[in-house]
C-alpha cells in the first residue's frame, strides 16, 4: 500500500443510494455498478471509473453508501441525470493492486497513519451525527478474477480537515 497526501479536484459522479452490511458488500455492488452503467450507456454517456461513496456508518453495523460512476458533467447537458460531486479538496489517499477483500486491510492501515501524521478526516453532520464528509473508492479498472477472488487498482480516499481545524 502506497499511501499519502493528494490535493484532487472536484469530480462528478451518478450514483444510486443503498444500505448495506460490510458482508453484503461485496455481493451487491457489482450489481449496482452494471446498473448505473447501463442507465448511463441507455442515454450516451461513458462511465469514467466506479465509485463507492461512503456516507454514514449507523450503530446497527450498516453503511449508507452511494454505488456508482464517475461521470464528464458536459456528457449530462440535456439529460434528465445530476450527478453528485465529490469535492474537491486534500485528500488522505491509499493506492492498493490486489485483491477487492485486502481492501478493508488497507482502510484500516490509512486510518492508523492518520494521527502520527497530524491528519483528521473532515466530518459531515448526518442523520446519525457526525460522519466522514468525503470517503470514497475508486476502482481503477474492471475486475480481474485473482487467487483470491476479483481484484485490480483501487484507490481509498478520505477528505481531510484543515490543518488548523483543531
Amino acid at each position: 500500500m502506497m499511501s499519502g497526501l493528494e490535493h484532487r479536484p472536484a469530480r462528478a459522479y451518478v450514483a444510486m443510494p443503498m444500505d448495506v452490511t460490510l458482508e453484503q458488500l461485496p455481493r451487491v455492488v457489482g450489481e449496482e455498478f452494471e446498473r448505473v452503467a447501463a442507465l448511463l450507456d441507455s442515454r450516451g454517456i461513458a462511465p469514467r471509473g466506479a465509485v463507492i461513496r461512503y456516507i454514514a456508518a449507523r450503530p446497527d453495523g450498516t453503511f449508507s453508501i452511494e454505488v456508482g460512476h464517475l461521470v464528464d458533467p458536459a456528457d449530462l447537458e440535456g439529460s434528465p441525470i445530476a450527478p453528485d460531486e465529490l469535492p474537491a479538496g486534500e485528500y488522505s489517499v491509499a493506492h492498493h493492486d490486489g485483491p477487492y477483500n485486502r481492501i478493508g486491510a488497507v482502510t484500516r492501515e490509512l486510518m492508523d497513519s492518520w494521527a502520527p501524521a497530524g491528519i483528521a478526516p473532515a466530518s459531515a453532520h448526518t442523520t446519525t451525527g457526525e460522519d466522514y464528509a468525503c470517503w470514497y473508492e475508486l476502482y481503477l479498472d474492471l475486475p480481474r478474477e485473482g487467487e483470491h477472488g476479483p481484484e485490480g487498482p483501487v484507490e481509498v480516499a478520505v477528505l481531510t480537515a484543515p490543518a488548523d481545524a483543531g
